[in-house]
């Protein structure tokens, strides 16, 4: 069976592996959704179409995030666009939100037409088809940089909390590292913690750096925003 799928180009291209990190995208934060099992196998020779939609929201007035009242409708449209691209025989691939903007990616197959996405209330997203069989757009912009990675090994020990019944909304100690190359940028970024209420300790390492430990009861909730697009086919 497994060769009969690859012969009729039905094997799953990659394994999934959806992870959710913090960015930048023209100085604004950006909140990234993204397929990593995508990312790794970039370029799929057999999807060199990009599927893009774009879409606007109000935010939250501040940081360029959505507000609360706006994520049902976004959830809904990656819903909407996984089946399109299923039913395509394409897979989403990611989602940046940034800036008062959103834009899905997936890939299709050669000559693939997407039937119309449905309507989604509050939204009013358009769609594009473009050849892309180097995948630069993943390659380019969705590829997750060591800061990123970071984050991301920080959200797998918050999900293996939760998973464990851990209640992430109740503050705790939250221990955060960081390295300087002299003192004196160490003791700066150390008040500026303080002041934001870390107790923060500053000290020689082994290798010769300074390590700076902040410390301060904050709960590990992650924001609403960074719910998953979910699985697609990928097949």
């Amino acid at each position: 069976m497994g060769l009969l799928r690859r012969l009729l180009g039905r094997e799953q291209a990659w394994v999934e592996r959806w992870a959710v990190y913090p960015g930048e995208v023209g100085g604004r934060l950006a909140m990234y959704n993204i397929d990593l099992g995508a990312v790794e196998a970039a370029p799929v020779a057999r999807f060199p179409q990009r599927y893009d939609v774009e879409f606007a929201y109000s935010g939250d007035g501040a940081s360029g995030m959505p507000a609360a009242a706006e994520l049902t409708a976004i959830h809904a449209l990656d819903e909407a666009v996984r089946q399109v691209l299923r039913s395509a025989g394409g897979a989403v691939v990611g989602r940046v939100l940034s800036d008062n903007a959103g834009r899905i990616t997936g890939y299709l197959p050669p000559d693939a037409t997407p039937p119309p996405l449905a309507s989604i209330d509050g939204l009013a997203p358009t769609t594009a088809v473009n050849s892309d069989p180097g995948w630069t757009r993943v390659r380019e912009e969705l590829t997750p940089d060591a800061w990123q990675r970071n984050i991301m090994d920080d959200n797998q020990v918050v999900q293996e909390l939760e998973a464990h019944g851990d209640r992430l909304s109740a503050p705790r100690a939250v221990e955060f590292l960081a390295y300087f190359p002299d003192p004196d940028r160490a003791e700066l970024s150390a008040q500026d913690l303080r002041e934001d209420g870390f107790a923060v300790t500053v000290e020689r390492g082994d290798e010769g750096d300074f390590v700076l430990q902040a410390i301060r009861r904050d709960s590990v909730e992650p924001p609403p925003c960074t719910r998953s697009p979910g699985r697609s086919a990928a097949s």
